[in-house]
């Protein structure tokens, strides 16, 4: 269990560094420049890991064509997510970002383990304590934020 706890704790934190270079990667970049820098990497990385490891077969294209179309959906869904995020992050901090994505990836879990019937009443008192966490995290990240100031056009 340690292990575990220590490797999902070790993703929170490499994914919230991905993040925000990739946000500075848009800020300087694009959005779709800054996105594909990210993506070119990854593939190259994958690449050299399937290579290394003697994973070969992933070169064929004989072999990638029959590859079920479902698992390709992991890909756009990555860039979907990756996007929305990066879109999100620049407007609020990182905290918070973070919060809000742990609420939708926890409320997408449960309501797929639901449709499968594997939650109970154990689960839904977990979700609903995160769901009050990013409520009351919101309610306080709006109260300390200084007010805005309106200015009127000169007339």
């Amino acid at each position: 269990m340690p292990l575990l706890v220590t490797v999902a704790l070790l993703n929170g934190a490499v994914n919230i560094i991905n993040k925000m270079v990739n946000v500075v990667a848009k800020q300087s970049l694009g959005m779709a420049n800054g996105t594909l820098i990210n993506y070119l990497e990854g593939t190259l990385i994958a690449l050299v890991l399937a290579l290394g490891l003697g994973d070969r077969h992933l070169v064929d294209p004989g072999y990638l064509g029959s590859i079920p179309l479902v698992y390709y959906l992991g890909g756009f869904f990555g860039l979907v997510a990756m996007v929305l995020t990066i879109k999100g992050m620049e407007r609020v901090p990182v905290a918070v970002s973070a919060v809000v994505i742990l609420a939708g990836q926890l409320l997408a879990g449960f309501v797929m383990d639901a449709a499968a019937g594997r939650v109970g009443p154990k689960e839904l008192a977990g979700l609903c304590l995160v769901g009050v966490g990013v409520w009351w995290n919101n309610r306080q990240s709006l109260a300390g934020a200084p007010a805005k100031e309106e200015t009127t056009a000169p007339g």
